[in-house]
């Protein structure tokens, strides 16, 4: 495995490498805070319950959906190296107050809500950032399982880091921890620059030249330039762009004809996935699939140790193992012929995340959790790549960061409903009980959509892969 991560990396032009240099060294600090540091801190050092651990995961995720309307419209008006500079100051200002004053429930509560809005201000690090490498469908691919590859080595490396540190330090010290590795990623940072890139009228990004890129550019791998049946790349897009430019140079118009620079709004990337048919799509789903699957988040805590019945630490280790199955499924996701990058695809990756829900919650023993965890991460590492590469093959550059924003307020609306229902449920019928009832809608829902969706997936699937 190691050997095959190696070759992958090395594949990747210098730009590509640094994206994911900077991705993993702040993702290991995000998931050495968010279980320990948060769900740790609120659930073992303050014994708190469903209703207490509820509020502050719904917080998190609202302002999580703030920071991601606020981290996308930045990225679009400014360009992702001014985005990534001011995403560092925002979480060393969150780390330094969660490290001071996080030691009781209000101050917890504040910080849970300040680290939410964080962690969504980077979400277009990951989402966005590769579309301005590239136009490349199989690059697309590339350069989005090895930021999935790095995510989940870093989901195995921080919670073992933050369990390591919560096992002798209070579990707020890991924000420091975190504080450490952001400043680490301002290294391969200073390398990163953007290929493609938006001639902003009236002021706008800023982050260099527009790049004039063919099909297989950017560093693209050999394989990219074998011609298909069409005359054009196996797997890539067409040279022309759902607006008509060309995939490689982008406009710097929006889709309604205003320039990107005049408009810091969220209108145009609101319009830009509402008024395409893919991206519409994609947004439902996911809203739907999360529906179940945000239940887990408050409950989580507690089903480690009053089901389960063990310690801190024990969130950390299985955290762990859930990130060895996703570097196992983004891994596998390189082996997927571009062909199949597909709406369907995603949505029986979907389904299988629900079934390694079940297994993972479905019994009072910790050994079938870890397998239980393993499949979880398995499909989830598949399911992460791939859904980036979707929207950035449907979505323009220009409102790529606001057309992200919007998938991830879909998936993060459809994890804080259950957030107000899950005290209830879980009176009613208990944690694990809960917990398998959200697995199983987690499970059924895209197996709703494949069924009742079947004709228009297919239309949109048609878009990209006419041939297939």
């Amino acid at each position: 495995m190691l050997d095959r991560i190696l070759a992958e990396a090395r594949a990747l032009a210098p730009a590509a490498r640094c994206l994911v240099l900077m991705r993993f060294l702040i993702y290991v600090g995000i998931q050495s805070c968010y279980f320990i540091g948060v769900l740790g801190t609120l659930t073992y050092s303050m014994d708190g319950e469903v209703a207490s651990t509820a509020v502050v995961v719904a917080l998190l995720n609202l302002f999580q959906i703030v920071g991601s309307f606020a981290g996308g419209a930045y990225l679009d008006a400014r360009g992702p190296r001014l985005h990534f500079a001011l995403l560092v100051i925002v979480m060393l200002a969150v780390d330094a107050f969660c490290i001071v004053f996080g030691g009781d429930m209000s101050a917890l509560t504040f910080g849970a809500a300040c680290l939410g809005f964080s962690l969504g201000f980077f979400e277009p690090v990951s989402r966005s950032y590769p579309a301005y490498l590239t136009a490349d469908a199989i690059e697309l691919k590339r350069i989005n399982s090895a930021l999935s590859i790095v995510s989940n080595i870093g989901v195995v490396v921080g919670p073992l880091i933050g369990g390591a540190i919560a096992s002798v330090a209070p579990t707020r010290a890991v924000f420091a921890f975190m504080g450490a590795c952001v400043v680490l990623a301002v290294i391969p940072a200073a390398g990163f620059r953007p290929v493609i890139s938006v001639r902003a009228e009236g002021g706008g990004q800023d982050a260099g030249p527009a790049a004039e890129l063919t099909e297989g550019s950017a560093g693209a791998g050999a394989d990219c330039c074998a011609a298909g049946p069409n005359g054009r790349p196996a797997g890539s897009r067409s040279s022309l762009g759902p607006s008509g430019h060309p995939a490689g140079s982008r406009s710097s118009l929006g889709p309604s004809g205003h320039p990107v620079g005049s408009r810091s709004s969220l209108i145009e990337g609101i319009r830009a996935v509402f008024s395409n048919a893919a991206l519409s799509f994609l947004f439902w789903a996911g809203f739907l699939s999360y529906l179940g699957y945000g239940a887990l988040d408050p409950l989580e805590s507690l089903y480690y140790r009053d089901v389960l019945q063990v310690g801190v630490a024990w969130m950390g280790w299985l955290s762990a193992a859930s990130g060895v199955g996703a570097v196992a499924g983004a891994l596998l996701v390189l082996r997927i012929p571009v062909r199949r990058v597909t709406v369907q695809t995603l949505l029986v990756l979907l389904c299988g995340m629900g079934i390694g829900c079940l297994v993972y919650v479905g019994t009072p023993y910790v050994l079938v959790a870890l397998v239980g965890q393993v499949l979880l991460g398995l499909a989830f590492g598949m399911i992460v790549p791939l859904q980036n590469t979707l929207v950035q093959m449907h979505a323009e550059v220009e409102v790529i960061g606001r057309a992200n924003s919007m998938m991830t307020f879909g998936a993060s609306a459809g994890g804080v409903i259950p957030l107000l229902m899950s005290p209830w449920l879980a009176a009613m019928l208990g944690v694990q009980g809960t917990l398998l009832l959200a697995s199983v809608l987690v499970a059924s829902f895209p197996v709703l959509v494949l069924v009742f969706g079947h004709q228009r997936i297919a239309r949109i699937d048609a878009e990209v892969h006419p041939a297939a």
